[in-house]
Formats: structure tokens, C-alpha cells, sequence
């Protein structure tokens, strides 16, 4: 790799962008109104959304262990920001539901990101916006499907 292009490295790229996604992410939406939660918690937290969801969807849906959504859902409810009830329809099931707490904390959330993707449009047009989202989600299911079969 010539020194010039050194500035194109895929793995910094990534590095870079999460990190400064970290950073908006902790300033705009984690500390802002709630000093207890934290960005970890965040995907779990808005992919429960205004209908809820069972706690084994919500793990299939993130691709991670049921222990650990269980973790983090115990936390969101110490912050009465989620609760949790048995399914009506199946005993064994856990569903999980924001509490109004949570339901004006996720209209916040959801209106920051709204505005990140509205400045990032403006900077790289709607179409190019669009495209690396598609870029980014085939990406991701390759390594979601390259990790299903090493397993």
C-alpha cells in the first residue's frame, strides 16, 4: 500500500467513525437528559420501540445471547426506562414494553438521529446517504453470515 492511500485503510476508517459516533452518541443522547444510561444500552433500548418485544426477538433481532439483553433490560428498568411482563400468549415469554419515561426518551433519541441523518445527507447528498447505507448493511450481513458459519 503506497503511503498516499494510507488515508483509505477500511479498518481506520471504521475505527474513526465509531469513535466519533461514540462521542456524538455520549454528548447528544446518553448523558444529555439520563446520566445513567449509556450508549451500550442503546441499540437495545431503541429496538424495543413504541410496540415492544418479546426479549428472545430482541436477541435474535441484535444477534446476541438472551443473557445478555436480560443484563441490560434489568438496567433499563432500574432507570424506569423499559418494563417487563409475561406474554399473554406464552407463559415462558418475556415482553418488553418502554415506560412513558421511556417512551419520551426514545421520541428524543430518535429525533437527534433524525437530525445527524438529515446534516449527513446535506453533507454527502440524499443519494450517496442512501447508497452507504445499503454499503453498510450488506457489509454487516456478511460478517453476520461469515460468523453463523464458523460457529
Amino acid at each position: 500500500m503506497q503511503l498516499k492511500d494510507s488515508h483509505r485503510v477500511t479498518c481506520k476508517l471504521v475505527y474513526l467513525l465509531k469513535r466519533f459516533m461514540d462521542e456524538w452518541n455520549e454528548k447528544k443522547l446518553c448523558r444529555a437528559h439520563y446520566p445513567d444510561f449509556n450508549y451500550s444500552q442503546l441499540p437495545l433500548f431503541m429496538s424495543i420501540g413504541t410496540s415492544g418485544i418479546s426479549n428472545n426477538e430482541l436477541a435474535e433481532k441484535l444477534n446476541v445471547t438472551k443473557q445478555a439483553t436480560s443484563k441490560i433490560i434489568k438496567e433499563l428498568e432500574t432507570m424506569n426506562m423499559v418494563r417487563s411482563e409475561k406474554s399473554p400468549s406464552d407463559a415462558r415469554a418475556v415482553m418488553l414494553f418502554l415506560t412513558p419515561d421511556g417512551e419520551k426518551y426514545y421520541q428524543y433519541v430518535k429525533t437527534q438521529i433524525n437530525e445527524l441523518e438529515e446534516q449527513y445527507k446535506k453533507l454527502v447528498g440524499a443519494r450517496n446517504y442512501e447508497i452507504a447505507i445499503d454499503v453498510m448493511m450488506k457489509l454487516i450481513n456478511f460478517h453476520e453470515k461469515n460468523n453463523c458459519n464458523a460457529v
